[in-house]
């Protein structure tokens, strides 16, 4: 395997306090030799360490590997890897590409940590406390790495020593020794880290941060105790707060909110986003298979619908994105959520569309409509009622069946309803999936129509076509602690304790007067539940997979509740296939790939 020796060695990232301190900007004419002999020079290498999170964090990639594939996403109508919702074509172009391109950049960002941390003690550092600092930033950013690796492939290639030569032979180490260091650089960062930083370096670890990640990896590795302890510290002794409008957790301009513990922070600035820049060898700065690393959080085109296609009444807008539709939420995720006294469907679906195109009427096949399979000839009067006024309601998604008798058809049996009266598009749960929970494929195109995720909106992007916005990636929240200390307190036989951080976080998730209704009971608490609490509350946040392969329930609820990936995942989808662009630069690589993925 040859690990790619990081582009930074031939030249390094420099970054501006903006909008938090990673906004980058390149230079040259910096070699690993001289890297070390200024603090000046060698903060930009510190920086450059964090870089690799954003070929991750808020990419198309991070949720082909992490959400689609799920007891809660499945594959939307453009999607580009499918396999990794079907658990299928490990041979085609599209998924090695991909998984090859995490593969580099997250050994391509290990090693830089390792360079950092090799050469750190040499630097002549001013203020030896902030050295250390630096370097319990880069421990973090190690561990985090580490992680990552481990849990996508299992235990693979490990090394803590920088290299600067290309390596042909790969080791296969043990989860359990990933691990051991995970726990150790966090435990490390966490001593000399700081509770915060000032604001112009927003984005950077502290001690929260490790932390909180401390009490993830903790939860992974069943230590029930310690993952509790750190959960807890994070609750108690910061000044981390559970919002109590969900709405506002996701606003554009409340970005840096009380619930966010760590951020992968991103520009709206183009000079970062959409540089074109290349690396010494002419290439985009880029690695196949990822969209700009530079670039911003592309939630907003991800999960998007092609909604001028379906409600007459609607045009392309900025405000109402530009659809990739890359992702289709299951019915079982629609159906987790209780919309009278939780917020956060509401709050996390946008299921109504209102009209952005005044001159728009539907499209009639003629001059009748359909109500229960019975025509109606349409009076001219209300021919021009049909003419939509800007603002006018021009699309709605029903979580619940609407009555035959609520909708109108332009002609038997035709696929596509509206409101007799009112001319919008109406589309309920029925006709997005069947009785099974399928995508209802006969109604909506291959799932076209659905709703969408708000989490990612952001009106306040350039223009109609700009597809990265300045939107954080939010890594940890302090939601999670709440779930990651009732899921350790549950499973050490500590219940009532459980039971209480749980409606805790779903008292400030309910509507408002709801709050009884949201709490739950001893008797009501199971892993299960514990991981439909998660689905609730983190989907789309990077985890899904992880969580579901952890438990051990990632084969039955993915057969339980995914149709389309249920006939096809099996025992061995846990961990990810070795790309072969890896295998073939192998020394020995015979009997390295990951089993399951040979036959």
């Amino acid at each position: 395997m040859k690990l790619y020796k990081t582009a930074l060695l031939a030249f390094l990232l420099s970054f501006s306090s903006c909008q938090g301190f990673l906004e980058e900007e390149y230079l040259s004419g910096i070699n690993s030799s001289s890297i070390d002999n200024s603090e000046e020079a060698f903060e930009t290498l510190i920086n450059a360490s964090y870089v690799t999170l954003r070929a991750w964090y808020a990419k198309e990639n991070v949720w082909d590997l992490t959400e689609i594939g799920t007891d809660l996403y499945t594959y939307g109508l453009d999607n580009r890897a499918t396999g990794f919702a079907l658990y299928s074509t490990f041979t085609n172009a599209e998924e090695q590409t991909r998984v090859g391109a995490v593969w580099r950049e997250f050994y391509k960002g290990l090693n830089t940590c390792n360079l950092v941390l090799d050469r750190i003690d040499n630097v002549p550092y001013a203020d030896l406390a902030l050295r250390d600092q630096r370097k319990g930033e880069v421990k973090f950013l190690r561990a985090h790495y580490l992680w990552l690796i481990t849990e996508i492939w299992g235990g693979v290639h490990f090394k803590t020593e920088p290299t600067e030569v290309a390596e042909r032979e790969a080791n296969r180490t043990d989860v359990s020794v990933f691990y051991g260091q995970i726990f150790q650089d966090l435990t490390d960062a966490r001593a000399v880290l700081p509770a915060a930083w000032p604001s112009s370096q927003y984005g950077r670890v502290t001690a929260a941060a490790c932390e909180a990640m401390l009490a993830r990896a903790h939860l992974y590795r069943e230590n029930y105790d310690s993952a509790a302890f750190y959960a807890n510290r994070v609750i108690e002794n910061y000044s981390f707060e559970l919002e109590d409008d969900w709405k506002k957790l996701f606003a554009i301009d409340n970005i840096q909110n009380k619930e966010t513990v760590w951020a992968v922070n991103y520009s709206d600035d183009l000079i970062y986003t959409k540089s074109g820049l290349t690396d010494p060898n002419g290439n985009p700065y880029n690695t196949a298979g990822l969209i700009q690393r530079e670039g911003g959080n592309q939630g907003h085109v991800m999960y998007e619908i092609r909604y001028e296609n379906l409600g007459w009444g609607m045009i392309r807008d900025k405000e109402n994105g530009r659809g990739f539709q890359r992702y289709m939420p299951t019915k079982f995720l629609i159906d987790l959520y209780e919309a009278e006294i939780d917020e956060r469907f509401y709050g996390s679906f946008k299921n109504v569309w209102y009209s952005n195109n005044a001159t728009a009427r539907p499209r009639w096949r003629g001059d009748s409509i359909y109500i229960d399979g019975v025509g109606k000839a349409i009076p001219d009067s209300l021919k021009l009622q049909y003419m939509f006024e800007l603002g006018d309601t021009a699309i709605y998604f029903s979580k619940t069946p609407v009555p035959e008798s609520q909708k109108a058809r332009s002609a038997p049996g035709d696929i596509r309803a509206f409101h007799p009266t009112k001319g919008y598009v109406i589309i309920d749960i029925n006709d997005m999936y069947l009785p099974n929970g399928a995508p209802n494929d006969a109604v909506i195109n291959r799932q076209f129509y659905f709703p969408i995720t708000r989490r990612f909106e952001d009106s306040t992007r350039l223009d109609l076509t700009t597809t990265t916005t300045k939107r954080d990636a939010i890594v940890f929240r302090i939601s999670e602690m709440y779930l990651i200390a009732a899921e350790a307190e549950f499973l050490s036989g500590n219940t009532a304790a459980a039971v209480e951080k749980i409606n805790i976080l779903r008292a400030a998730r309910s509507v408002e007067g709801r709050e009884a209704d949201m709490e739950i009971a001893a008797a009501d608490l199971s892993v299960d539940f514990i991981l439909d609490e998660r689905g609730r509350e983190l989907v789309t946040e990077y985890q899904r997979f992880f969580d579901l392969k952890r438990t051990g329930k990632l084969i039955e609820r993915v057969k339980a509740h995914n149709p389309d990936a249920a006939p096809f995942i099996e025992d061995y989808h846990a961990l990810r296939f070795i790309p072969q662009n890896q295998l073939d630069a192998m020394s020995n690589s015979e009997g390295y790939q990951n089993p399951g993925y040979g036959k």
